[in-house]
């Protein structure tokens, strides 16, 4: 039980104990005054009586007592004086009003000692409380300073893992570098090769090709002693009949002879100018393609000296191109070497057909004009068909130079595909490579799996049953249940087409949510770095004097209790985030419509 006694302007508390009496009471009120010459008087009644009076009984939890003096004389108020002198009641009025001075003096010295203490336990509990203030601020300081230790160590090791990882993927890229420079050189060994084997074929068909030259030329030989034998007889059988015929021919051939070689030298001169021409400009072809690529390889060089993806795929690129270049080149040489050879190859045989002409008679004349005319629709069409053979091989060129590049680009996709999807698998979860997709089985139908796994096998089954039973031999006829995969949704259907997606948009969209996590939290690291860097220069600031320093507000400058800088924000308070869940997920596990919480 709780008391409270007043005391003229001080309060006393009083605690007891659940059986307190009234004398244990005035006991523990005593004690805090010191004197025993008091009553205690309720709201309603004096207290008096037995001492062993149960306090709960006379009194209530928080009531109120007032401390009253005793009154001397006090039991004979209100009886007569029979036998008492005016003289005696004067002295005892005086006895008592010096003993109640006497009182009210002692009761004053313990309220100014009362005061005293508590003005001097008041002082004491603003400088306990300054110092507890103080020992508190220290421990909370070394409490941060800790935890900001714990972080730094945190990060560090993160930074670490990074900067592994990344050592990592340049070692991987490093080993696929000298693959490819491996690959690279046991291309060009093959091609070697096979150019060397080809100009063994070529080399071998020449020879049979000379071989069957000189053959027909036995041939034609021969051919020709035997018709100059007869002709040579018949000559002398008409010599007698043609003398006359013979000097006038001799006439029209010497012009025509005249005629026709000015045509030759015309043609050949025509012929040797364009053969020039035609070398110049591959010549000047040649050099500014030479040019490009020498301008090509230098800029492939600065740009390998600055990044070694590009370097790397541009030094690819322009040794195939230099390899189809030089093709090109000795392409190009030996056309012009054939060319040569062929223009030597007619201008002999021209010469040797005009000497011989001129030799020739009236009878021989109508066959040379016959052979001449039939030769030159022979080269003609030897040229026709040579040009429409040279488009056909530009255009075979052009199209596998063509078909060469596309193959290129597509070996690279499919390279970089490869190197992305070792570079992605290494970059999963263990959870992900036991279980890549996630589970779209309705868990409330289990034997849907059951009945898709058996269907698949019941359709497989009908087909080897269908094919054992056409000896191999006849053509199955598949519906259109056949020709789909062994994939089935878990309703035991087959995979519709819009579906076919579904599960590389599941992980795709889990990266892609990865990737936002990781921007968020590069973007509150980046925030936090950048308040930092600003706390740091504030305080700079705040301990170097210049100019600048002394005309901007001063963050160590405190105005009525307050600090002159921006609020912080801790990390914690940047990361609250709202929780994102892929809609695909949503949608096989019938949560749409439903709320988290």
């Amino acid at each position: 039980m709780q008391l409270i006694v007043q005391l003229g302007e001080q309060d006393l508390v009083v605690r007891t104990g659940p059986n307190a009496t009234l004398g244990n009471l005035l006991d523990m009120v005593a004690s805090r005054i010191n004197t025993f010459d008091y009553i205690l008087k309720s709201s309603r009644k004096m207290l008096g009586g037995p001492r062993r009076l149960n306090l709960e009984e006379l009194l209530s939890d928080g009531s109120v007592l007032l401390l009253l003096p005793r009154m001397l004389g006090g039991a004979l108020l209100g009886k007569s004086l029979k036998g008492r002198t005016p003289g005696l009641d004067l002295e005892e009025k005086f006895m008592r009003q010096r003993e109640y001075d006497a009182q009210n003096q002692k009761y004053q010295v313990a309220r100014n000692e009362l005061n005293r203490r508590m003005e001097q336990e008041r002082a004491n509990a603003q400088i306990n409380q300054l110092k507890i203030q103080n020992q508190w601020r220290k421990i909370m300081r070394l409490a941060k300073v800790e935890s900001l230790r714990k972080g730094i160590e945190i990060l560090s090791q993160n930074h670490e893992r990074d900067v592994d990882r990344k050592d990592a993927i340049i070692q991987m890229l490093d080993r696929d570098l000298e693959e490819a420079e491996g690959q690279f050189h046991m291309s060009l060994r093959s091609h070697l090769q096979n150019v060397d084997h080809l100009i063994d074929l070529q080399d071998t068909r020449l020879l049979k090709s000379e071989q069957e030259f000189e053959h027909e030329l036995c041939t034609l030989e021969v051919e020709f002693q035997a018709e100059k034998g007869a002709i040579v007889k018949q000559h002398v059988a008409n010599e007698r009949e043609l003398h006359d015929v013979i000097a006038a021919i001799d006439r029209e051939e010497q012009e025509h002879g005249a005629d026709t070689k000015q045509e030759h030298d015309q043609l050949g001169e025509e012929i040797r100018n364009r053969n020039l021409e035609e070398i110049n400009m591959l010549r000047i072809g040649l050099d500014s393609e030479i040019e490009d690529l020498e301008q090509h390889f230098e800029t492939a060089h600065l740009n390998y000296l600055q990044t070694t993806d590009q370097r790397t795929h541009d030094f690819k690129y322009y040794t195939k191109k230099d390899q189809e270049l030089s093709k090109e080149i000795e392409i190009k040489i030996r056309k012009i070497e054939r060319l040569q050879a062929n223009l030597h190859h007619w201008r002999t045989k021209l010469t040797q057909n005009t000497r011989e002409s001129a030799q020739r008679n009236e009878v021989l004349l109508l066959e040379k004009n016959k052979v001449l005319y039939y030769f030159q629709q022979l080269k003609v069409r030897m040229n026709m068909f040579r040009r429409v053979q040279i488009c056909r091989l530009a255009e075979l060129t052009q199209d596998a130079h063509t078909c060469k590049q596309k193959i290129s680009k597509r070996v690279v996709l499919a390279e970089r595909i490869i190197v992305l999807a070792e570079m992605a698998r290494r970059m999963e979860t263990e959870q992900e490579k036991i279980v890549p997709f996630q589970n779209t089985i309705d868990p409330s139908n289990p034997t849907a799996a059951i009945s898709s796994a058996k269907r698949a096998t019941d359709t497989s089954g009908l087909l080897d049953h269908a094919y054992f039973e056409s000896g191999g031999k006849a053509e199955v006829h598949h519906n259109a249940l056949a020709l789909q995969t062994s994939t089935w949704m878990h309703d035991g259907g087959p995979v519709p087409k819009w579906s076919h997606l579904d599960q590389f948009l599941q992980k795709y969209n889990k990266v892609l949510l990865d990737k936002l996590a990781i921007e968020s939290e590069r973007k509150g690291l980046e925030q936090e770095n950048t308040e930092l860097q600003a706390i740091l220069k504030q305080y700079f600031d705040g301990v170097s004097v210049n100019d600048s320093v002394m005309q901007a507000s001063n963050p160590l400058l405190i105005v009525n209790g307050k600090v002159k800088a921006p609020p912080q924000t801790t990390l914690m308070d940047r990361m609250e985030q709202s929780t994102v869940v892929d809609a695909n997920h949503m949608v096989t596990t019938s949560r749409v419509g439903t709320s988290f919480f």
